[in-house]
């Protein structure tokens, strides 16, 4: 058995993944959330992600976060909902976060399915760098 198709067996049948030592868990076990998409920005105050992320589910959600090296810059995401390729409108805020050493915030939305959504960043304090997750609910 290859390990694509014991991947696959484990996805199939999670009661199996006990079984299984070191194959990777199956989806369940690991949360109900696929990746859309991640990327990070080099140090910067804000950044507006170019990309759109098509909602594949009635649930979107990003997680993001940076790192301030002690200095206490805070973090604030904001979700938009992309109305034409020139204009997007907000959806939803995550309100300031402190960047810490790395910690992951969150923020989710009841999304319309099949409709584009893009996210940007805001600084508040020195620049640093932004890593971010798009996610779907299963």
């Amino acid at each position: 058995m290859t390990a694509v198709q014991a991947r696959s067996v484990v996805v199939a049948h999670p009661g199996d993944a006990a079984a299984a030592p070191g194959l990777p868990t199956p989806v369940q076990a690991q949360g109900r959330w696929i990746n859309l998409g991640h990327d990070s920005h080099t140090p910067t105050k804000a950044w507006w992600v170019k990309r759109q992320y098509k909602s594949r589910s009635k649930t979107l959600q990003v997680v993001f976060r940076c790192w301030d090296g002690g200095d206490k810059t805070k973090i604030i995401a904001e979700l938009r909902r992309v109305i034409t390729r020139d204009v997007d409108w907000p959806v939803k805020d995550s309100g300031y976060r402190s960047c810490g050493n790395g910690v992951k915030h969150y923020l989710k939305i009841k999304a319309k399915k099949g409709t584009n959504y893009t996210v940007s960043f805001f600084l508040k304090g020195h620049k640093h760098t932004i890593e971010y997750w798009m996610q779907n609910e299963l």
